[in-house]
């Protein structure tokens, strides 16, 4: 006696519609676009880093330099910077900290280390959400294209010879979801 097998057969689109997916693609891609920005407003963050290292490297190699210092909005005035192996650091909240040349580079190349961990996660996470966004590209795609799910229970049987209560056998008894996805014309 042969048992029918009974199964459902679902539209992609009756479970995913065209337009939720795509506004879900959309709204994924201008979440992408805001940490796209915050990459490269950090990108600047380490370029602006980078020069003031290298500045704060150059400035104890002569005793004094002849600078034009800032007065009001549009003027300036000749000065000269004296101790320049002398820098006040800020350590966060409000309190700051003089160092010399060496110490602020080093704080400021531990500043630059924090930077990057901070691009890779960012990137890791930009790259994440551009593959939910294809999923849901995709998905609109398909259930635009009219694609079904197909769905059997399977039920696989047991000879009589040699039954065994081992793990193994009592896993194959179980009922196992098998999934066809067939495109309708």
């Amino acid at each position: 006696m042969e048992e029918q097998t009974k199964g459902t057969v679902t539209s992609l689109s009756s479970m995913f519609p065209v337009d939720e997916a795509q506004k879900a693609a959309k709204r994924v891609e201008d979440t992408v676009a805001e940490k796209q920005k915050e990459l490269d407003d950090l990108k600047e963050f380490i370029a602006d880093n980078t020069n003031l290292i290298n500045l704060v490297s150059r400035l104890p190699d002569e005793l004094h330099h002849d600078v034009m210092v800032p007065f009001g909005k549009a003027a300036f005035f000749p000065g000269r910077l004296v101790h320049t192996n002398e820098f006040m650091v800020l350590l966060g909240e409000g309190y700051y900290v003089e160092r010399t040349a060496k110490q602020t580079v080093e704080i400021l190349k531990r500043r630059g280390k924090v930077l990057d961990s901070q691009v890779e996660s960012l990137k890791a996470n930009i790259k994440d959400l551009r593959a939910e966004a294809s999923f849901f590209d995709f998905t609109a795609y398909e259930a635009a294209e009219g694609l079904v799910e197909i769905r059997e229970d399977y039920v696989e049987e047991s000879s009589g010879k040699g039954k065994s209560k081992s793990g193994w056998m009592n896993l194959r008894k179980k009922n196992l979801r098998l999934k066809v996805i067939m495109r309708t014309m």
